[in-house]
């Protein structure tokens, strides 16, 4: 029985060849270049502009929102735009030495990391930071002592699904609100020449702000930006955070009746 999915498997294999031999004989293009060509760059043409990132990351943080791997139902998308301009960077900046030229891309991979993306999906290290700050419930306050470490590498499991983000009507308003403020807030310093622009291509996982020095070519300005949208993440979450525990708080003392 191992072997029965060979014959579905050959059968894909054939379909594809055929529908990629066509596609050369009709277009004298090869179907990835033919991707490339007709879909790929008109849709980057619409990606790379401030309001079509912001409807990516709403539409990944919405995803979250329902228990679905936002990033993960995107990544295709995002890879397939974001990540070519991040190698014109590299390219160009391994030239030119210089991090803030106009021959570079704001939106690349990287950037987006860098400003819509430090603590995981819906830039939650600023949720977890209020509540180290702000919180008095002792089962939030425990939640974020577990998540403030892999919040440190970009790692956001424990606090989405131990609060619970999803289905939550009212954090679930600053997870898909802070990612746009602290986007917007990037590109404003990048586009005034505050913060220069991502040229190198650190892992995901680097923690936030050495991640911001790294990106932009080992330049404080990185840093001192993503220490900034940081900041705007936690006076986005934290107001919330405190309608959400006046809720938790009105729960409890009814349950207690």
């Amino acid at each position: 029985r191992a072997f029965e999915v060979l014959i579905p498997a050959v059968i894909t294999l054939a379909i594809i060849a055929l529908i990629g031999r066509g596609c050369e004989l009709v277009t004298g293009l090869y179907l990835n270049d033919v991707i490339s060509t007709y879909i790929q760059g008109p849709l980057g043409a619409i990606g790379s502009t401030i309001p079509g990132v912001i409807i990516i990351y709403i539409i990944i943080g919405l995803f979250w929102l329902v228990g679905i791997h936002g990033n993960n139902m995107l990544a295709a998308v995002k890879e397939a735009l974001f990540t070519p301009l991040m190698l014109e960077n590299i390219e160009t900046f391994s030239k030119t030495n210089n991090a803030k030229g106009d021959d570079l891309h704001i939106f690349a991979m990287a950037w987006l990391q860098m400003f819509g993306e430090f603590g995981g999906s819906g830039v939650t290290i600023g949720l977890v930071i209020s509540i180290l700050v702000f919180s008095k419930r002792e089962d939030n306050r425990t939640i974020a002592g577990i998540s403030l470490v892999p919040g440190l590498f970009n790692i956001n499991e424990t606090v989405t699904f131990g609060i619970p983000m999803v289905l939550n009507p009212i954090l679930g308003i600053p997870f898909v609100l802070a990612p746009i403020v602290t986007l917007a807030v990037g590109y404003v310093l990048t586009v005034i020449g505050f913060c220069p622009k991502a040229v190198i291509n650190t892992p995901w996982t680097t923690p936030p702000i050495l991640h911001g020095f790294l990106t932009t070519g080992a330049n404080i300005m990185g840093a001192v930006s993503q220490a900034i949208a940081i900041v705007a993440s936690i006076l986005i979450y934290a107001p919330f955070l405190i309608a959400y525990e006046r809720y938790q708080n009105k729960q409890a003392a009814e349950a207690a009746e």
